[in-house]
């Protein structure tokens, strides 16, 4: 009766499973996997909220794009970081993983493949399996740094393959790319007419003093961009859905495109009028929130760093976001860390598995949750730690 597409597998992990277990006891439990900005004591000005009560929500003008005022604002936030978009080329909806489907939709017919990094979002393979498309690896390799292994890039692509997924900066990783890869991978996908979707939504969240936003990708050259971006990660608001994609590259290729999503678009019409005409108020004045959240994560990643500079643990570099990737010692895989740190001191953490991590005895910690919560965390992590390592001497 059902669709193979969503033949998934129910059964609860064995984290998940012992994670249920405590809650049901009451059992307290520290959460370093939170990602949800709502949840982590950032402070919202009620303010901002106001534009959702307009009378001008009550009229339903559809618009394949979105709202001209909207995507003037949109094209407004990347001017400001010295990129000029037309808004015609930009449509709005409800989020990027909508937005991903509609390009996927876009670019490719069922059973053709996309080129998808790993590590990465978990969600890509779902994405990709609910539209028919097929994924194949590029690898992220780690040297003191994340880079592009160019040579996998070259080995993953394929006659079937009709798009390049760049995550900038990368979750988990918190890597960006670098100037050098950019380059090679423009030419890249213009040598193999593929296309290229660039997902930016943590652009605005360097974890370095030295490092400011990162710059778009949106191109001007031969190639057919798409890039991603929206208010959940940007402005911390996950629970107000809209986002974007802009349309850039070669004028007949971006012309045929724009086209193309004009119909998709209009097939949907799902981003909400009220979220469109707040966005321009948003973006204008929401930037407190974005400056909360990168206090926060900057914070959290120098005493991440400090916490385990002079333990059998290390911090892998990283350059943006909100995620930070743990190497602990060997002597355990890194399901059996987490269920460990879960089972003696009531702190979750993600195995890094979950992204597709190679490197062994990895977990993911997300950089969001409040300091005291946060630095109290790690604190049992490391505990944990200390007492099976002096336990496997």
């Amino acid at each position: 009766m059902f669709s193979s597409r969503t033949d998934w597998d129910y059964t609860p992990n064995a984290l998940s499973q012992l994670a249920a277990e405590k809650r049901s006891q009451g059992v307290q439990i520290l959460d370093l996997t939170e990602s949800n900005p709502t949840r982590c004591g950032i402070s919202y000005d009620p303010q901002l909220f106001k534009q959702l009560s307009s009378r001008e929500s009550l009229r339903y003008e559809p618009e394949p794009h979105g709202l001209l005022s909207a995507r003037i604002a949109v094209a407004k936030y990347y001017q400001e970081r010295g990129t000029n978009i037309d808004p015609a080329n930009i449509f709005l909806g409800a989020s990027t993983s909508e937005a991903y489907s509609e390009l996927f939709r876009l670019l490719c017919n069922p059973g053709e493949s996309v080129l998808v990094p790993k590590p990465s979002y978990p969600l890509f393979d779902y994405l990709c399996a609910l539209n028919d498309v097929k994924v194949r690896h590029y690898r992220l390799a780690y040297d003191d740094e994340w880079r592009i292994d160019l040579d996998s890039l070259r080995d993953a692509v394929d006659s079937s393959t009709r798009a390049l997924l760049l995550v900038h900066p990368n979750n988990p990783t918190g890597s960006f790319v670098k100037s050098d890869e950019i380059e090679r991978i423009l030419e890249f996908v213009h040598r193999n007419g593929i296309a290229l979707i660039v997902d930016e939504v943590f652009s605005e969240y360097s974890l370095k003093e030295s490092v400011g936003p990162l710059d778009t990708l949106s191109s001007e050259n031969n190639a057919l961009v798409f890039t991603l971006n929206g208010i959940s990660k940007l402005l911390g608001m996950p629970q107000m859905k809209i986002a974007w994609i802009t349309v850039s590259g070669e004028s007949a290729l971006v012309h045929d495109a724009v086209r193309r999503l004009e119909i998709i678009c209009d097939t949907y019409l799902s981003a909400a009028t009220p979220m469109q005409l707040a966005l321009p108020a948003w973006l204008r004045g929401g930037r407190e929130v974005t400056e909360q959240i990168k206090r926060r994560i900057k914070a959290n990643y120098r005493s991440l760093v400090s916490m385990t500079a002079r333990k059998p643990v290390s911090t892998l570099n990283a350059e943006a976001g909100w995620n930070a990737i743990l190497q602990l010692p060997s002597i355990m895989s890194d399901d059996e860390w987490a269920i460990r740190t879960l089972k003696e001191n009531n702190v979750i953490v993600h195995p890094g598995h979950y992204f597709e991590i190679e490197r062994e005895s990895c977990v993911v910690v997300s950089l969001l949750p409040e300091e005291r919560f946060f630095l109290n965390g790690i604190g049992r992590v490391l505990e944990t730690v200390d007492a099976e390592t002096r336990t496997a001497v």
